[in-house]
């Protein structure tokens, strides 16, 4: 094994032993909801892979502007994301269940604590990111399947408003047990 493939072992080691969480539970969307920090409506506004130079493992670089915040306060109008995995030339970094990113892309992002590195973390990797989906009238509709929040479900569509709805009266909720 060469000097350059023991470092990137290593890196993955740390990436994954730094990680919130390496194996997924059965949380509902709900559980997610009110386990986030922070609940946001964003667009993907850039995706970049750049391969780190030492140690030769991927990270997507990814820029979110933000539509509105459902959950948490906003300090800027962008979220920045750091998220080992991705291609850069020849070289590519799989991490199994991590979300896929495209510009122009809405979506709901479920946002843990901030890493060491200063980046927020989405929860449950994939799970984590709701894309929306415009319908009629170009009003917005989660594509992703909404679990554990009583008042959507079995709805076979759920729009952002009923979402924006049912975040709100979870994060009053929460603020009132909390009391």
């Amino acid at each position: 094994m060469t000097r350059q493939s023991m470092a990137a072992a290593a890196l993955i080691c740390l990436a994954a032993a730094m990680a919130p969480a390496t194996t997924y539970s059965r949380e509902t969307t709900q559980d997610l909801v009110l386990r986030a920090q922070r609940v946001a409506c964003a667009a993907c506004e850039s995706v970049e892979t750049r391969r780190d130079p030492r140690f030769g493992v991927v990270f997507t670089h990814v820029r979110l502007r933000l539509l509105e915040d459902l959950k948490g306060d906003s300090t800027t109008g962008t979220i920045e994301l750091k998220i080992v995995g991705g291609r850069d030339g020849d070289v590519e970094t799989v991490v199994a269940g991590m979300p896929r990113f495209q510009v122009g892309q809405e979506a709901i992002y479920l946002l843990g604590r901030r890493n060491r590195a200063g980046y927020p973390v989405i929860l449950q990797a994939r799970r984590g990111v709701l894309p929306l989906r415009r319908g009629p009238r170009e009003q917005r509709f989660l594509a992703a399947r909404v679990s554990g929040i009583p008042e959507l479900r079995g709805k076979r569509r759920v729009s952002l408003d009923s979402f924006r709805g049912a975040v709100r009266r979870l994060v009053r909720e929460q603020a009132e047990r909390a009391k």
